[in-house]
């Protein structure tokens, strides 16, 4: 059925950017050391050891796909996973793909969602995420039918995430991944960002809106809890990629650029429903503060996709309530948070939708979102 896992990772090399950033600046790269003193490792950028609870239990998170169906939990995954090379063989990955019955596979960073909301530096980003799109593209230059890498692009300069754009663009790119996390408080909708959403359109490159770790996450005034749990992923970071939507929608984006694809990556589908409803409301009797045109729901028909969890049970009610045609799914694989069997648990979810739904859900509205 051609199935479309629209949300999966790298867990990449610990050593990705010192090999692949240009040198100049390769003593600056996110790396993996052990602290001289205590013995335990640390993950650097810009040689600043990032704010992290402990850096081997975040690497565990981030390789520990079907561990938590184990029994085990956070402080329990193994944390030597994410060191195995097993992660950088791609006829491995396409082998899991056809045992889960998945034809295409979008693939966003690991790494990236946690150095991104650290970097203040425009240069350094920008050289890391060259350095991490090299690697990437160069990966799956086997598997280029089946495997699809989110290009990483930073939005800290905008002629520089223009010029990785059209670069990336070269090499087959069909989506960008841009963190969720305010830049300096501006929206997403700040004219600084125009020419970057005009070159995604022109480029027919689509947006993947994808929360990151970030010391101004939303809620952080109410939880300012140094080793961040479950207020810290359930709460606070999952509502960013939200917000960034929103912005770009009251700002006028999406008026601007009526062919830009944009889509909301892990941050599941129960808030939709509420959103279209909140947002119209307001439209109704406050739209002349806003650079709005039209109410959201027609941008959400027009520009906006949403990732969901396989597992959600608020799936199928979004869904009858905002139509069928908006919607994907995603594995979160190797997360340890991710989903085992996602199209399996899917289905489950979904079978009270008609055949067709479900189909357009599992295939086509990924394939028109990713341009697979």
């Amino acid at each position: 059925m051609n199935i479309v896992d629209g949300d999966s990772h790298f867990m990449e090399p610990l050593d990705l950017y010192e090999r692949y950033i240009d040198p100049a600046l390769r003593d600056r790269a996110v790396k993996v050391v052990h602290d001289p003193v205590s013995g335990r490792r640390a993950l650097l950028c810009d040689n600043r050891a990032l704010k992290l609870r402990d850096i081997d239990e975040v690497l565990g998170l981030l390789s520990g796909y079907g561990q938590k169906e184990e029994g085990a939990n956070m402080a329990s995954f193994d944390r030597y996973t994410a060191y195995s090379e097993q992660w950088q063989d791609m006829d491995a990955r396409v082998r899991f793909l056809d045992a889960e019955e998945i034809e295409f596979q979008v693939i966003y960073p690991s790494l990236g969602i946690i150095w991104e909301g650290e970097l203040e530096d425009p240069i350094l980003a920008d050289a890391l995420c060259r350095a991490y799109n090299r690697w990437a593209f160069e990966l799956v230059a086997g598997n280029r039918g089946r495997l699809f890498p989110a290009a990483h692009i930073s939005l800290r300069n905008s002629e520089l995430a223009i010029a990785e754009l059209n670069r990336v663009a070269k090499l087959g790119c069909r989506t960008a991944f841009v963190s969720a996390a305010p830049i300096n408080g501006r929206s997403f909708g700040h004219p600084d960002y125009d020419h970057v959403w005009a070159a995604a359109q022109d480029l027919d490159i689509s947006i993947g809106l994808h929360l990151v770790s970030h010391r101004n996450y939303t809620g952080s005034a109410w939880h300012k809890d140094p080793k961040p749990g479950m207020m810290y992923f359930s709460m606070n970071l999952i509502q960013d990629p939200r917000q960034a939507l929103t912005t770009m929608v009251i700002d006028g984006v999406f008026e601007r650029f009526p062919r830009l694809r944009v889509a909301t990556v892990e941050a599941m589908v129960g808030w939709v429903g509420e959103w279209l409803e909140r947002i119209d409301y307001r439209y109704s009797y406050m739209g002349h503060t806003s650079q709005m045109k039209r109410p959201a729901a027609e941008y959400f028909a027009r520009n906006i996709w949403v990732s969901a969890d396989p597992e959600e049970k608020m799936f199928k009610y979004i869904v009858q309530f905002a139509g069928d045609d908006k919607f994907f799914i995603g594995s979160d694989y190797p997360h340890a948070e991710g989903f085992v069997h996602p199209v399996a648990k899917a289905r489950e979810q979904l079978a009270m939708l008609p055949a067709s739904s479900i189909e357009k859900i599992l295939c086509k509205n990924g394939r028109d979102f990713y341009r697979i």
